[in-house]
């Protein structure tokens, strides 16, 4: 019995000295989003992206591989990735980001009392350091022709 004891003290032990967490995420402290690509914005293109970074010690992203994208979006992706910078840390962190990409919901299109605005906006929302949502503005013109194919 009582070494049992004793092998559930040094097992707690270790396991509360040993690996990572999911508590030992690292958190972000610079935070670059990817653009929405122009070409994709003109071939109507939306998607997602899965990107594997690993994180070194100093916080710094040292490596981005692609697991999953439209390769339209990749380059943007990756150049955005490498930007991230983190809180240093005891140990490297390999991390798996999500960049999703699509257009918002053209509200502002139908039966505005006033026209939008010329430019064409994107927004970005994150759950950090996993999720990024990547949403743009298309024009009208665009909207009212998709309702006419209906």
């Amino acid at each position: 019995m009582r070494a049992a004891i004793v092998i559930l003290a040094l097992a707690s032990l270790l396991l509360s000295q040993g690996g990572p967490t999911e508590d030992d995420t690292p958190a972000v402290t610079t935070f670059v989003a990817p653009p929405y690509p122009q070409a994709a914005r003109n071939a109507r293109i939306l998607g997602k992206t899965l990107t594997r970074i690993v994180v070194d010690r100093s916080g710094v992203v040292t490596k981005a591989e692609t697991i999953s994208a439209h390769p339209v979006f990749q380059t943007d992706v990756w150049v955005a990735l490498k930007q991230w910078r983190f809180k240093p840390s005891n140990r490297e962190h390999t991390l798996q980001v999500t960049c999703i990409f699509e257009f918002t919901d053209f509200e502002r299109c139908n039966g505005a009392a006033k026209p939008p605005p010329p430019t064409l906006e994107t927004y970005v929302s994150a759950e950090l350091p996993t999720v990024v949502h990547i949403k743009t503005d298309l024009p009208c013109s665009v909207v009212d022709q998709a309702k006419k194919l209906k």
